[in-house]
């Protein structure tokens, strides 16, 4: 379905609302992301990231509300449609989701092979400037399990962009690296960003890195956005659960105790 986007921003959500039988996860959810702009959303376990995140990538069907993706309503499209939405962007998961029994050139071809009528010839040439990309020059013919974590983070990231997207989603890039690699990660994302132009939706609980690469952040709470502001404005809140959760206090707006009534109520609520 053909529909608008605010001005300057190429995704909007407005009263997304995702319910799992009786439990609300997003309950009415609205923010946008703005077109050319690495956007983080970050928020406690239960908050709504990967909820929302598997809404946007449309794995998961909002209960109400709407997704507008570049123009196009995700809600209600069909599955044809849906494929048009998914060569608009790329993804990478949180565990890189590489094929083992796939050269590193292959998983970043596959992408290619599945929605172009390429040739092998100019695929390869098309891996090989992806791969350089992400600093990856030369390893075309290794496999997966011959690379390190970081690496093959990179080759994920090179698989995400093969196809020119306009939006890349990250799910928590740097889980599971060493701090030097995770920053390396974090810096690809601005540059990739910079250089290609691509919009960044990050999902991450990782302080460091928000606060390093954001244009904006977006503070998810019980299924809410609580804030969004730029790194210094987050940084700043007076609001007691973002103060809480950026300085990792044990203690705060969610208490460290609680009765057994207090933690099902609250696992209701997220």
């Amino acid at each position: 379905m053909s529909a608008q986007n605010t001005p300057g921003n190429i995704i909007d959500v407005t009263d997304l609302v995702k319910r799992f039988g009786d439990r609300t996860v997003l309950d009415g959810m609205t923010l946008g992301i703005e077109t050319g702009k690495i956007t983080v959303v970050m928020g406690g376990s239960g908050g709504g990231k990967s909820t929302l995140l598997r809404n946007l990538i449309g794995l998961l069907t909002p209960t109400s509300g709407d997704i507008v993706m570049d123009g196009v309503s995700l809600v209600g499209a069909d599955e044809a449609k849906m494929n048009q939405i998914r060569r608009k962007f790329g993804m990478l998961f949180q565990g890189s989701a590489l094929f083992n029994s796939m050269s590193v050139g292959d998983n970043v071809a596959l992408p290619l092979r599945e929605h172009t009528d390429l040739s092998d010839q100019i695929i390869k040439i098309i891996v090989k400037v992806k791969l350089e990309l992400v600093g990856l020059t030369g390893f075309e013919d290794f496999m997966p399990y011959e690379i390190s974590g970081g690496m093959k983070k990179r080759v994920a990231l090179a698989r995400a962009i093969a196809l020119d997207p306009k939006i890349v989603f990250y799910d928590e890039p740097g889980a599971g690296l060493d701090p030097i690699t995770a920053s390396m990660i974090d810096q690809l994302i601005l540059d990739l960003s910079q250089k290609l132009k691509i919009t960044s939706v990050v999902v991450t609980h990782e302080m460091k890195s928000a606060f390093h690469i954001a244009d904006k952040i977006i503070v998810l709470h019980k299924g809410k956005v609580i804030q969004t502001g730029t790194s210094e404005e987050i940084q700043n809140s007076k609001n007691p659960y973002v103060k809480q959760f950026i300085s990792g206090e044990p203690d705060g707006a969610i208490p460290l105790k609680q009765t057994s009534e207090e933690y099902l109520k609250g696992l209701l609520e997220t």
